[in-house]
């Protein structure tokens, strides 16, 4: 009698396994696309780059609040080096805007805030060569 071809495998030192073609080629193509993410050299250093070349930045918003056009104006152009320098940096007396952050790169960071030497950027200063937030 002839056999018949079912198209099941049992698998090389697994007694009682069974293999399909399918669920075969699954496994070797997850097992090469795992293999070759990791010998690629941008993939590793990748995850490290974003949070070592981000900076966090302070900033004003009033974003769902009424405010006054000097809290819009302000709030859309000035970037804080802390949440303190924000509070004291309020366009007048009674300025309810909210403290928030916001992720900067690091060499945008450096260049608003010289270093660490100052405290606060204003976008309308038109300070040369700093790249755009």
């Amino acid at each position: 009698m002839p056999r018949r071809h079912t198209g099941v495998v049992d698998a090389p030192g697994v007694p009682g396994s069974a293999m399909n073609r399918r669920s075969f080629l699954r496994s070797a193509a997850a097992t090469l696309g795992a293999t070759a993410a990791l010998t690629i050299p941008g993939i590793r250093e990748a995850s490290a780059d974003p949070k070592r070349r981000l900076r966090t930045a302070y900033r004003l918003s009033s974003h769902g609040l009424r405010v006054c056009s000097a809290c819009k104006d302000l709030d859309a152009n000035r970037f804080f080096i802390s949440g303190d320098a924000a509070n004291k940096g309020r366009a007048h007396l009674g300025c309810n805007c909210r403290i928030v952050t916001q992720q900067i790169a690091a060499g945008t960071w450096a260049c608003y805030f010289r270093g660490g030497r100052t405290s606060v950027y204003d976008r309308r200063w038109l300070r040369p060569r700093c790249p755009p937030a």
